[in-house]
């Protein structure tokens, strides 16, 4: 059932033209869209004027970074039926976020004229209780989102380490540069133009690169006979465990679908929209874009685990059907849909750091081009953490999504309920979302690592619950 490798003498340039090509078009987008940022609100939010297509598509590639189609094709290779929870979670909370939490975001922030998620969370207070929270918010916003970029980048660096032999520390260099480029250049209109096209370009690849790989296996009738010679843990759905073990592991996948409520840099999309009309425009579109995606990933990671025998990473198994199924000039698209939706995230993220440090925490001086110095200093760490602190892609980004998930998410649900909460009881809910995430990141992990990815959010969600005022 193994699939034997071809070779192409011309691989590496026909593939170094194609991605030369796309971040030329990207350097475009941020260098025609420039003259369109005449205000903060321009530079952070696209002046909220934008459509259904461009909405919808950004937030899906905003989202999916390289977990997905490095890191969900990765663990279902490793892992099997499973990890199907993770893609039932991921699609049910999305779905939810848009539904309650997006039509109450884009009312809230612009009857009050907000512009970033914190502002949004401490709207209802004033003085030192709003500074508390908005410096709170701030700094678990720059921590966490710094190595979550950085994970970007070092997926940017497997990607091109892999297909070309660059080094991981000039791969990640050449990724920051062009994101830099064209987000400072043309901030968010920039970001969400190119996170469209780049949206687009993942979904073709999660439809095209699991269908050829499937046929080149001998057809479906060979992926489901593949199970029968499978161990136990990976044809099961619960890998192999029983009784509470399974559930908990049931739970954990599941539960990522709950960081979906407080990313900073999904909700700000909801901000952006133009009105109610397009949001419901939106929701569609997004919903079929995330099935089609991270179903093709995972079906994908499964083919791949009856194809290839010897992998070290199994991270890298996008990689390495790409290079074995297709000829150079489609794995140079593929290798384009990689560092796609690593800067689709990337830039989406950096932006909502720069807002962070020059709105939320109240810098006098708040003008355009410090936000875009700021921008600039963002890149520089994150690709300097990427260097120094090498780490598993799929667990960089989880503690990162459910460090920000357990701190903002109930305080937003909070919100959008109409809840009543004192300053004190808000800030001290966001902390210790964000603190247990990070203890229970420490410990041992338990099966689908339930403890880290709900516990630290139900938690924070209960204490606010309790201690609302009636």
């Amino acid at each position: 059932m193994k699939y034997k490798p071809r070779r192409a003498l011309e691989r590496s340039t026909i593939i170094i033209a194609t991605l030369i090509l796309y971040k030329l078009l990207l350097i475009f987008i941020g260098w025609s869209t420039r003259k369109k940022n005449i205000t903060i609100e321009d530079y952070f939010v696209g002046g909220r004027r934008l459509g259904p297509i461009i909405t919808s598509i950004s937030y899906a590639a905003s989202n999916s970074s390289a977990w997905t189609l490095l890191g969900v094709s990765g663990i279902a290779f490793s892992q099997g039926l499973s990890t199907l929870w993770l893609v039932i979670g991921v699609v049910t909370g999305m779905f939810m976020s848009w539904l309650k939490v997006a039509p109450a975001i884009l009312k809230i922030t612009r009857e009050n004229n907000l512009i970033t998620i914190p502002q949004l969370i401490s709207n209802d207070y004033n003085g030192r209780d709003k500074k508390y929270i908005l410096f709170t918010s701030s700094f678990i916003i720059i921590f966490s989102f710094t190595f979550y970029i950085a994970s970007q980048f070092q997926g940017a660096g497997n990607a091109l380490n892999d297909t070309f032999g660059i080094s991981i520390i000039e791969s990640i260099m050449i990724s920051a540069i062009v994101i830099y480029l064209y987000t400072y250049m043309g901030g968010y209109l920039a970001v969400s133009i190119t996170d469209t096209i780049q949206g687009i370009l993942m979904a073709i690849t999660a439809i095209v690169m699991p269908i050829v790989a499937i046929v080149k296996l001998g057809g479906i009738s060979e992926l489901v006979r593949g199970f029968a010679f499978a161990t136990n843990e990976f044809s099961s759905f619960s890998a192999g465990n029983i009784g509470m073990t399974a559930l908990g592991l049931i739970i954990g996948h599941l539960g990522i679908g709950l960081g979906y409520f407080g990313q900073p840099h999904l909700l700000s999309r909801f901000i952006s929209v133009k009105d109610q009309d397009t949001l419901v425009k939106s929701r569609k579109y997004a919903m079929i874009w995330f099935c089609v995606v991270f179903t093709g990933m995972w079906l994908l990671g499964i083919a791949g685990h009856f194809m290839i025998e010897d992998l070290n990473n199994n991270e890298n198994i996008f990689f390495r059907l790409s290079n074995e199924i297709f000829h150079p000039a489609i794995q140079g698209i593929l290798l384009a849909a990689v560092v796609s939706a690593i800067m689709s995230t990337a830039d989406s993220q950096i932006l909502v750091c720069s807002s962070s440090i020059s709105i939320d925490l109240g810098i006098k001086q708040n003008t355009l081009k410090l936000s875009r110095i700021i921008t600039g200093i963002v890149i520089l760490a994150s690709a300097l953490i990427a260097v120094l602190i090498p780490e598993k892609i799929f667990s960089r980004v989880l503690f990162a999504w459910t460090a920000m998930g357990s701190s903002f998410g109930p305080a937003v649900i909070s919100k959008i309920m109409k809840w009543k909460i004192s300053a004190i009881h808000l800030l001290i809910s966001i902390m210790l979302g964000f603190v247990l995430a990070v203890i229970f990141f420490l410990l041992p992990n338990t099966p689908g690592d339930w403890l880290e990815r709900v516990m630290p959010f139900m938690i924070s969600l209960a204490l606010i619950y309790f201690l609302k005022k009636n």
